[in-house]
């Protein structure tokens, strides 16, 4: 496994993914939360599903970069 976490490409893939996943998970938090102010959503549940399915993407993306390029550096959470 290569170690690239000092590397420009790397931390831009890795900044692009967290902000893909965060806008994903903003958004379903505004559907579940505030969903009354969504007026042009008129199949929410069709606006839920692809929200996550974005989301599971980013963090898909996210454990890949990390798994092959991110060293050993990951801590094990408990």
């Amino acid at each position: 496994m290569m170690d690239c976490r000092m590397r420009p490409y790397y931390q831009a893939a890795i900044s692009r993914f967290e902000a893909q996943r965060d806008e994903a998970i903003a958004t379903l938090e505004l559907y579940f939360n505030n969903s009354v102010g969504i007026g042009e959503h008129s199949n929410l549940l069709d606006e839920v599903e692809k929200w996550t399915a974005l989301l599971a993407e980013a963090d898909e993306r996210l454990d890949s970069l990390k798994k092959y390029f991110g060293g050993q550096l990951e801590t094990t959470k408990v």
